[in-house]
């Protein structure tokens, strides 16, 4: 079951990757339409972005992708949650769910089991 979520996953994520320019007209799209929504003005939504207002107009239209620290400036101008906007493309259903979950608390457990040794060992 793992190996099918995981083929899932990563058959998701290059789909992504060959069609970024898609995904991120689709991010700006949203960041538009929450702005809107809000009733942000553009030059208002920029400087609360730390941005220019044609680069806040070049992300709204797909034609940049974002940084992680301006995709969290962003959110924070538009006083929304990052999950409100990138919800719409993370995988999730019943057979998946606790998968990435499960495999970050392997790794946990490794990164603290080795840990753990180096700690008793030296």
């Amino acid at each position: 079951m793992v190996n099918k979520n995981m083929e899932d996953i990563i058959t998701i994520n290059q789909y992504l990757v060959n069609h970024k320019n898609n995904f991120y007209k689709e991010v700006g799209s949203v960041i538009k339409e929450i702005r809107n929504y809000r009733k942000i003005p553009l030059e208002a939504f920029s400087s609360m972005a730390i941005t220019s207002n044609s680069y806040a107009c070049q992300i709204e239209q797909g034609n940049n992708g974002l940084s992680l620290l301006k995709f969290v400036l962003i959110c924070n101008a538009l006083k929304v949650k990052p999950k409100h906007i990138i919800d719409s493309f993370i995988i999730y259903n019943e057979d998946n769910e606790d998968l990435l979950y499960n495999e970050l608390q392997y790794d946990k457990n490794i990164s603290r089991n080795v840990f753990n040794f180096i700690k008793n060992r030296y």
